[in-house]
């Protein structure tokens, strides 16, 4: 796929007048038509990791209906719900099970300033309920299902019927490349990753990003001419993202294309 590509003197130029991590308003596009993903790609979207800025819902899973207290659930268990028909649950609904990972040393958050990642264990379905306790089967699981994990509701994974169209990479608006599944910094082609970028700020199913590398940074020890030139090194292209799912400040995109790891930091460049 070709594209048109900025000149190099304008990729440096705009590394030093768009450094900043956040959102500014984008020019709206177009929402493709979202239908649901072939069976083979099911699971990898609906187990996809997300960022959140909140602190999870009160439901938990207070563990299972076992003659012992297992810390780990999965297909065939029976999870008891801390929560009943005094929150609103019904037979037949299902939910997410997830969890918010910290890395280490992170201990703000999760707020506006320190998003935490957001892991999928599976989802599952409620079965029985009482006043303030429910039961449910695990229909699902992208890994073991742990006392304490949270429930959201359950929705059905979504992709855009066609990429939206264009050719051109949009160099004034860069945003940045986050975090993967528990916090991961490096994916490869297929695997999913999130990007400081949501609806609000224009983003919708479908959207292409071209994926750069800044190398200023870079450490060099064998060169004296890299280190006194180092600020005038242009981004270096690594691969290409689509959008497989949008939330209001982030969005989770998979790696169509990477010459290298795809990893945190690195700038994207919507195509139109």
């Amino acid at each position: 796929m070709r594209h048109s590509r900025c000149p190099l003197f304008v990729l440096s130029v705009l590394l030093t007048v768009r450094a900043a991590w956040g959102q500014t308003p984008a020019v709206a596009v177009p929402q493709a038509d979202a239908v649901p993903p072939p069976a083979w790609l099911y699971n990898d979207l609906a187990c996809s990791s997300t960022l959140t800025t909140q602190a999870p819902g009160p439901l938990r899973v207070l563990g299972s209906q076992d003659p012992i207290i297992k810390h780990m659930m999965g297909p065939g268990d029976t999870l008891v719900v801390s929560g009943g028909s005094n929150e609103g649950l019904q037979p037949g609904q299902r939910f997410f099970v997830r969890r918010v990972l910290r890395s280490y040393g992170a201990m703000k958050g999760p707020d506006a300033k320190h998003p935490l990642s957001v892991h999928t264990a599976g989802w599952a379905q409620i079965l029985g309920v009482d006043l303030d306790v429910s039961t449910a089967t695990v229909v699902h699981a992208c890994e073991g299902i742990l006392l304490d994990d949270y429930l959201e509701p359950f929705t059905e994974p979504l992709i855009a019927a066609q990429a939206v169209p264009g050719r051109t990479p949009q160099y004034a608006n860069m945003g940045r490349i986050l975090t993967g599944d528990e916090a991961f910094e490096t994916v490869a082609t297929g695997q999913t990753i999130n990007i400081d970028r949501g609806s609000d700020a224009g983003v919708v199913l479908g959207q292409r990003y071209l994926v750069f590398r800044d190398k200023r940074g870079m450490l060099n020890e064998y060169s004296m001419t890299f280190a006194r030139n180092a600020k005038r090194i242009p981004l270096v292209e690594v691969g290409e993202v689509l959008v497989v799912a949008v939330g209001p400040v982030y969005s989770t995109v998979q790696v169509l294309i990477a010459k290298d790891v795809i990893t945190t930091g690195d700038f994207i460049a919507e195509i139109r």
